[in-house]
This record gives structure tokens, sequence and C-alpha cells, in this order.
């Protein structure tokens, strides 16, 4: 080991002691402050006991249910039960800052920790023992599709939307559509990623008279789109990062399906992945310069889940990758084991759409809205991610 690795170690075990003295028994526990604030505080001090075993945990779309070490905390909304051997050792928060422990009787300590995660908003916080502690945490659930319920719908500015993409901040939605021999609309949002804030704001003609997909890469220096009509996945320049009215055509080169639905990059623009649903492939390529699609070489293929696939995408770190079909209305979740490689992702989860015909997928920046375009409805819709989930600290 070295020497650096060596006082890392040691001032890991020294925190674990300064924790351990802090929190000399099981009977104490972290209780989180106040939601909504600037960033969810930590409260300190002591708390005394209510009335047994109420409390408030989260809301409609963030419920919470917890089995662990004798303890079970449940929630049906607005009124928490705890129950279970250790549950006096819970302690709950009632959304204001007040903190209340989840048996009657007596005074326990609440303890301090500035590097604990913020979470928003506070829900409970449980110490299983001197070395283990458990709280909710939303984040946990993010990019998971199984959490999702439908927010909220625009109308697509083409009569058959084909696809779906964001800027980098969500200040910019982007639509591509058949309908009228080919465009890329631009909307201008006012409320980052919430599409009900979306304005329509300009347009362009795409390379193909079938567009059925869009990307951009990693600055908006760059757009891409793939089209059906001519087989070819076009790259354009952009002068004004993510500003579609100053893009001009740069190069294209052909698809690997002859019937080519939609594309998509990974974080560095090293690989290039296209779905098509002639073959029902979804097809990976490497880059030898960033998001430079002239320098693309293809790698491997695997099958689609859907018969008739129409887009795809990724989460942000390549864990898992995302497939609508318009065979049926799902969207299918791959768990990718090694990330960004569409060899290692295992079979998918499916979570039901609200378009019966869905045509493309996209998410927000953190992974706690994603987006469908449709074309039965002629709509985007968005999906939020709700529940939340425990981890240990």
């Amino acid at each position: 080991m070295t020497e650096d690795d060596t006082q890392l170690e040691d001032r890991v075990e020294q925190l674990e002691e300064t924790i351990k003295k802090m929190l000399p028994s099981r009977r104490e526990a972290l209780g989180m402050g106040v939601a909504g604030l600037a960033g969810a505080s930590l409260m300190s001090g002591t708390a005394s006991a209510g009335s047994s075993q109420v409390g408030t945990i989260g809301t409609a779309s963030q419920q919470v249910d917890l089995f662990v070490e004798d303890l079970e905390i449940g929630d049906t909304v607005n009124g928490a039960s705890v129950s279970g051997a250790a549950a006096g050792d819970a302690i709950l928060s009632d959304g204001t800052g007040g903190l209340q422990f989840g048996a009657a009787g007596g005074v326990e300590e609440v303890s301090t920790f500035a590097s604990l995660p913020a979470i928003d908003p506070p829900q409970v916080a449980y110490v299983v023992d001197e070395d283990q502690y458990y709280h909710s945490n939303t984040t946990i659930k993010k990019f998971d599709v199984t959490t999702a319920s439908l927010d909220s719908s625009i109308n697509t500015q083409d009569t058959i939307p084909s696809g779906i993409a964001w800027n980098n901040d969500g200040s910019h939605l982007y639509e591509v559509g058949r309908g009228s021999g080919g465009d890329i609309y631009q909307y201008n949002v006012s409320t980052p990623f919430d599409i009900s804030t979306a304005s329509f704001d300009t347009s362009i003609n795409t390379q193909d008279s079938s567009p059925t997909g869009i990307a951009w890469n990693d600055d908006g220096s760059r757009l891409y789109e793939v089209g059906e009509s001519s087989l070819n996945i076009y790259q354009h320049t952009v002068s004004t990062p993510f500003d579609i009215t100053s893009a001009s055509f740069s190069t294209s080169i052909n698809t690997q399906d002859s019937v080519p639905q939609d594309i998509a990059f990974n974080n560095d623009g090293s690989r290039l992945y296209e779905v098509g649903s002639n073959s029902d492939k979804l097809y990976q390529s490497t880059l030898s310069t960033p998001f430079d699609i002239t320098t693309a070489n293809f790698d491997t293929d695997i099958n689609t889940e859907d018969s008739s696939s129409t887009g795809i995408a990724w989460n942000n770190d390549g864990s898992r990758l995302y497939e609508v079909g318009d065979t049926s209305n799902f969207l299918y979740q791959y768990a990718v084991l090694t990330p960004f490689d569409i060899t290692s992702a295992t079979a998918p989860g499916r979570f039901v759409l609200e378009d019966g015909v869905p045509t493309g997928v996209a998410w927000n920046k953190d992974g706690t809205r994603f987006y469908e375009t449709g074309l039965s409805g002629d709509k985007i819709y968005q999906y939020t991610l709700g529940g939340s989930g425990w981890e240990a600290f």
C-alpha cells in the first residue's frame, strides 16, 4: 500500500471511532430537518416522544415501506405507522422540522453530522446499531421506470412525431417528425425539463424526408438525425450551441439497419448506437474521434425486446438502457453490467406507456423524469419518478 492509502485508512478509522463515541447506544437516532429550504438541514438536541406510533412520512407520490431489524415503518400517505420490537429506535419527521420518536416515553438524543446527505423531503432516520444507519432517500429510485407515473402531456408540432431530445440544462426541447416531409422543432422551456412550460420557438427541415430520430453531442455543437428514406445518419455543425437555426449539414454515414429508427451516444462520444425495426437489432459502433460519425466502426449488435423498436436512451452512467417499440406500448429497462456495453445488457423489465404507439424516449438530467413521444395521440408525455427507497450510510 502507498503512504497515501495508509493515511486514508487511518482517517477512516478515526472517523468511525468518533461516530461510535457520539452514538454510544442504538437508542440514539438521526433526524432530518425541514423540507423545502436551501437543502434539508439536520436537527440537533433532544426530542420528547409524543403519542405512540404517529408521524408523517412523505406524500402520495413518495410512500415508504421498510422492514429491517424488527422495525416496520408503513406509510398511508399522511399517517405513518411504526411497529416491531425496535419501534422505539425510529425517529420521524413531521415535515415541518418537528421530530417524534416511534414509541412513547422518555427523551432521546438526536445527533448531528454535517457530512450526511441532504434529503428533500426529510422523512425517517433509523439506527440499526452503532455501525449501520438507514435513511429514506428518493435518489436511489432515479432512472427506475418502475416508480414512474404520468405527470402531464402536450400536443406535438408534427402530425407524425418520431423522436425527442433535450439540451443539457432543460431550457430547450426538440422534436423530430415526418408528417410534413421532415422537420426538427425547437421549444423554449421556462421551467427546466417541465414540458408544461414549453412554447414552440422555431423549426428547420431535415436532410431525410422521413426522419426517425435525433441526438446531440455533449456541448450542443453537433446535431444528428437518422432517417429511413435515405438510410443515413446525418451530422450537422451547430455554430450557436443547441440552436437548430445555426445548424449546417456536415457529413453522413450509412445506417446498419434498413429501417433505422433512432440513435444515441455514450457520454464521451466514443460509442454510437442505432436501433432498427427491420432486423430488430440494437447496433453498437466505436468512434475513434469522439462524436465524429465518420470515424465510426461497427462493433456488435443485440436483439431488441420489441419486434418493432422505435427509440432508445441511456441513463447518465450507462448502467441502464431503455427501449420503446410500436408493437407494444412498453418501455423496456435493461440493467447493463459493463457501462455502455450493450453485450452486457440483461433481460429487461417492462413499464406500460401512455401512448399505444410510442416512437421516442428521453430523460431529464438527474433521472427524475422521462419523456415519450407517441404517434397515437400525437403528444409528448412527461412521467415523474416517485417512491422513496432506503439505503445505509
